[in-house]
Order: C-alpha cells, then sequence, then structure tokens
C-alpha cells in the first residue's frame, strides 16, 4: 500500500517545543478523516486535531495508512499519536487520552438476501464475521469470546469490504462498520445498497480520541490538553 503524507512544520517561539516533532498516524475513516478526491486530509476530526495542534504550536507530520499498521506504530514509536481512536480499558496501558473527537456507533452488516436477523452477540456467534484488524470492533468481539479463523475473519481496511462481500459471499455472513463511515461510503459505492445494518451493538459505544503514546513527554501532552481548553 502506497502511503500519503503530510508534513505541517510550525514556527515556534519555544524553542524546547520546538526541538521536538510529533508523528500522528491515522486511517482513512471516514466522515472523520479521509483522504478526498485531491488528495488532501480532511473531515472533522481532522480539522479538529490540525486545528489544536496549531493553536498549541508543536511541529507535527501526519501519515495516512490502513488501521493496523497506524494502531501498531502508535503503540510502539515513543513520539507518535493517532487519531481517531476509540477509548477502551484495554488500550489503556498503551496510551494517554489526549482530548475526545466524537462519538460514533458501530452494526452488523449483512446482504439484504441473506435476510439475516440477530438481536444479541450470541446469536451473531453463528456466523463469519469480516472486521478490520486491530480495530475497536475486533478487539472487542475478542473479548467477548469470539476467535479469529472461527466466526472472525480479518481484513486490513474497510476499502476492502464490498469486494469482499461481491467475491466471498459463501465465506463471510457479516461485517461489523462504523454506521458514519458507512454512511459516507454509500454515496459513492453502488454495491452498498445490497447491505442493510442487522443489529447495532450498544454497549460499544465510546468516544474517539487523539491519543498519544506513553513516552510523548508530559510538556507536550500538557501544552496540546491547554489548546484544546482553549479552543473546545
Amino acid at each position: 500500500m502506497v502511503r500519503w503524507f503530510v508534513f505541517l512544520w510550525l514556527a515556534l517561539g519555544n524553542a524546547s517545543v520546538s526541538a521536538y516533532t510529533l508523528t500522528l498516524v491515522t486511517e482513512n475513516f471516514a466522515h472523520f478523516q479521509y483522504v478526498n478526491g485531491e488528495g488532501e486530509l480532511t473531515g472533522h476530526a481532522a480539522e479538529k486535531v490540525i486545528s489544536v495542534l496549531n493553536e498549541a504550536q508543536v511541529d507535527y507530520r501526519i501519515s495516512v495508512d490502513n488501521w493496523s499498521s497506524s494502531y501498531n506504530s502508535a503503540k510502539r514509536d515513543p513520539n507518535t499519536c493517532i487519531f481517531s481512536i476509540a477509548k477502551s480499558e484495554q488500550r489503556n496501558a498503551l496510551f494517554n487520552w489526549v482530548f475526545p473527537i466524537g462519538a460514533f456507533t458501530t452494526s452488523f452488516y449483512a446482504l439484504k438476501t441473506a435476510n439475516i436477523s440477530i438481536d444479541s452477540l450470541d446469536q451473531a456467534r453463528q456466523y463469519k464475521i469480516a472486521v478490520i484488524r486491530d480495530n475497536f470492533s475486533h478487539q472487542y468481539l475478542k473479548s467477548q469470546g469470539f476467535v479469529e479463523g472461527q466466526q472472525l475473519l480479518l481484513i486490513q481496511s474497510f476499502d476492502r469490504v464490498f469486494q469482499l462481500l461481491a467475491a466471498r459471499r459463501n465465506i463471510v455472513d457479516l461485517v461489523i462498520l462504523s454506521d458514519a463511515q458507512f454512511a459516507h461510503k454509500s454515496k459513492s459505492e453502488p454495491m452498498s445498497s445490497e447491505l442493510e445494518p442487522v443489529m447495532t451493538i450498544d454497549n460499544m459505544n465510546t468516544q474517539l480520541y487523539f491519543a498519544c503514546n506513553k513516552k510523548v513527554p508530559t510538556r507536550i501532552i500538557s501544552r496540546i490538553q491547554a489548546a484544546y481548553k482553549r479552543l473546545y
């Protein structure tokens, strides 16, 4: 996969801060943040993050990749922050939750022709479910006893969901997606009309955050949080 980079440099008055550059990692996750047809990173989450970092006067660069690559970079690299990431107890030891971005909902989707109806996770266990590797729903379902290679089929990005369903209708029964992401993709993906939400996972609802690796210096975190409070 070709990575998309944007480098944003700010002139800073504070020499101790200007000597430090954050790497921000993210994914295409419309409508929160995504690269548009002109190659620009847009979406309300991207706008919020850029506004806060500009206000904080912290040097940064942004890398857009698939979720798994971005998530693992944020876990591994000491000068790295990530957005938009769902807050969870499983991730508390990995990140500092710097500021909230917004709420989201997640649902199981199925082909309309499959006539699937479920109203509990227990009922979902009888189906094969495609889920994006390392994202919140993947981790949540694993915590509820769903097993990779049995109920869970891991994919790298949302972009492959429609091709997957078209090519492997006999292998995948359900996909689990952000409702906002599905609504955005529906505007340009004809096959989306063949899908329908069959159950929203209410107890998965959580806030999306801008979060940083635990090794990002406290002075940088404090500066960003102060900027967020001034703006929001």
